[in-house]
C-alpha cells in the first residue's frame, strides 16, 4: 500500500474513533444535565405543592387532617395541576388512590410505596420514543402527623426534544468533520508525498553525475525545506569541484603576496641601512671636517639605527602575530591598564605641550594584556606625532551594547585620502615630513591585535581624529575613573 494511502487511512480511523468517543462523552453529559435538571425541577414543584396542600388544610378549621385531605382532594388535584403544569394522585397512608387526574397507572408509584412510608421521596424519570416524564413520590406530612402520599407527574418533552436535536447535529457535525479531513488528509498526503517522488528522482539523477538538476520548491514546510537542502548540497559540491579547480591559481597568487612582502620588506629596511652606510663612511673617510656635520652625522645615524631596530622589531611582531603568540586570554579590568599606559605617554606627550586627559569606565574583559598595552602605546603614539601643538589628547571609554569601547581623540591635519582608504594595511603611510620615521606597521598590528580579541576598530577622518576600539565584555561594571 502507498505512503499517501496509509497516511489517509490511518487519519480517518483515528477521526472516526475520536468523534465517537466525543459523541458517547457528550450524550452522556447532556443526559446528566437533563435529567438533573428535571430532578431539580420536579423538586421545585413538590415544595410548592406541598405548601398548597399545607396552607389548604390549615385554612379549613378540620381538626383531622387526613379527614381534610379527603375532603379537599379533588380541590388541591386541580390547583396544583393547574398551576404547576403537572398531573397528580392522592393517596391515603396505605397507598389507596383518594383523587386522581392520571391519564395512566404508573407501576412506579406501586414499587415505591414501602420506601414512601419510611419518610422518602422517590423521583423517577421515564422515557418513550419522543416523551419524556418525570415522577415523583413523596409522603405528605403535617404537623407530624403521616397523612397520605402524593404521586406528582410532569411531561418535559419539549426539553427531551431539544436534547435529541442537540444530539442529532452533534452527530451530523461529527460526520461532516469526519468525511471533511478524510479529505483534507488525502489532499495533504497528495501534496506531501509528490515532492518526495520529486526528489527522489532528483536524487538518482545527483547520484548519476547529472548537476544541471533543479527543484521547483513553494512553501516552507519540512519537505520545502528538505528541498532546499538538497539543492543547497547540490550547489556546495557544485562550488567544492570549483574551488578544487581554482586552488592552484590561490596558491600562485599567495606566492606573489609572499613575494611582495619581502620586496617591501627589502625595501624599508635598504633606506636606513644606505643612510647610515653613506653617514658611516663620510665619518670614516674625514670627507667632510666639519664638527656640526659630524654632530648632525651621528645624529641621523642614531635616528636611522632607531627606526631600523623598531622596523626589525615590528616585523618580529608580524611574524609571531602569523604564528599565533601563546600568551593566555585572561579577565581583568582594563581601566587600570588603559590610565597605567595613558600616564606613562603623557610624558612623553608633555615634551610636545600636549596632554593627555582620561575618562575612564571600568569594564571586566577577557584579554591579552601585552597585546593590549602594545594596542594602545602604538594609537596614543600616533595621537602624540600628529596632534596640533598646545591641544589635548582624550582617552574615553565606557560600556555600549556589551561592548567595552575605547575612544582616542586628538586635533590633527585630515590625514590624506589615499592614506585613509588603506590605514590598516602594512607600510601605508603619508609622506609628510612628519612620517618620515613611521614604517607603516603601527595600525596594520593594531588590526591584527584587535582581530585575535574579535573586537572591532576604526580610525574616523578629519580635523577631529577619533580611534575608536570595541572590545567584547566580559562582566558590566559602573564604577568611573576620571583623571588629567
Amino acid at each position: 500500500m502507498k505512503i499517501k494511502y496509509k497516511f489517509t487511512l490511518i487519519i480517518t480511523v483515528i477521526m472516526i474513533f475520536l468523534g465517537l468517543s466525543l459523541n458517547i462523552s457528550v450524550r452522556k453529559i447532556l443526559k446528566d444535565n437533563m435529567e438533573n435538571s428535571i430532578i431539580n425541577s420536579l423538586k421545585e414543584v413538590t415544595k410548592s405543592a406541598r405548601e398548597s396542600i399545607k396552607y389548604t388544610l390549615s385554612i379549613r378549621d378540620y381538626i383531622l387532617k387526613d379527614i381534610a385531605l379527603v375532603q379537599e382532594a379533588d380541590y388541591l388535584i386541580e390547583y396544583i395541576s393547574l398551576n404547576y403544569e403537572s398531573k397528580l394522585r392522592i393517596c391515603d397512608v396505605n397507598g389507596k388512590v383518594i383523587s386522581s387526574n392520571l391519564s395512566e397507572d404508573y407501576i412506579e408509584f406501586s414499587e415505591n410505596l414501602n420506601e414512601i412510608n419510611e419518610g422518602k421521596t422517590i423521583v423517577n424519570i421515564k422515557y418513550s420514543k419522543n416523551s419524556l416524564t418525570g415522577l415523583i413520590s413523596y409522603p405528605l406530612i403535617i404537623n407530624q402527623s403521616y397523612i397520605g402520599i402524593i404521586n406528582l407527574t410532569k411531561d418535559y418533552s419539549i426539553l427531551f426534544m431539544e436534547y435529541k436535536k442537540a444530539i442529532n447535529t452533534l452527530t451530523l457535525i461529527e460526520i461532516s468533520l469526519i468525511i471533511f479531513i478524510f479529505f483534507i488528509s488525502y489532499r495533504l498526503t497528495n501534496k506531501i508525498v509528490k515532492p518526495i517522488e520529486t526528489l527522489t528522482y532528483a536524487s538518482k539523477k545527483l547520484s548519476e553525475g547529472n548537476y544541471n538538476i533543479n527543484i521547483d520548491i513553494k512553501g516552507n514546510d519540512e519537505i520545502s525545506i528538505l528541498s532546499k537542502e538538497f539543492i543547497n548540497m547540490k550547489t556546495k559540491i557544485q562550488e567544492q569541484i570549483l574551488e578544487i579547480e581554482k586552488e592552484k591559481e590561490k596558491v600562485e597568487k599567495l606566492a606573489l603576496s609572499r613575494k611582495i612582502f619581502f620586496d617591501t620588506v627589502t625595501h624599508e629596511l635598504k633606506t636606513p641601512l644606505t643612510s647610515i652606510m653613506g653617514y658611516s663612511e663620510m665619518i670614516i673617510q674625514n670627507i667632510v671636517d666639519d664638527e656640526n656635520f659630524k654632530v648632525h652625522a651621528l645624529d641621523r645615524i642614531y635616528s636611522e639605527s632607531n627606526r631600523l631596530n623598531k622596523l626589525v622589531l615590528e616585523i618580529i611582531n608580524i611574524s609571531k602575530g602569523l604564528s599565533s603568540i601563546n600568551e593566555e586570554f585572561i579577565s581583568m579590568d582594563i581601566a587600570p591598564l588603559i590610565e597605567s599606559i595613558s600616564s606613562d605617554m603623557n610624558i612623553k606627550a608633555k615634551k610636545y605641550n600636549l596632554n593627555i586627559y582620561t575618562i575612564l569606565e571600568s569594564g571586566e574583559i577577557s584579554i591579552k594584556a601585552n597585546k593590549i598595552k602594545e594596542l594602545l602605546i602604538n594609537l596614543l603614539d600616533n595621537a602624540i606625532k600628529y596632534s596640533i601643538e598646545s591641544t589635548i589628547i582624550i582617552v574615553n571609554s565606557y560600556i555600549c551594547d556589551n561592548f567595552y569601547i575605547i575612544d582616542i581623540i586628538n586635533e590633527a591635519n585630515p590625514i590624506p585620502d589615499y592614506v585613509y582608504q588603506h590605514i590598516f594595511e602594512p607600510f601605508v603611510k603619508s609622506n609628510t615630513s612628519e612620517d618620515l620615521s613611521s614604517t607603516g606597521l603601527g595600525l596594520y598590528l593594531c588590526k591584527e591585535i584587535i582581530k585575535e580579541h574579535d573586537g572591532i576598530i576604526k580610525l574616523d577622518n578629519g580635523d577631529t581624529i577619533i580611534s575608536t576600539i570595541k572590545l567584547p565584555l566580559s562582566n558590566n561594571h559602573n564604577k568611573s575613573i576620571i583623571n588629567n
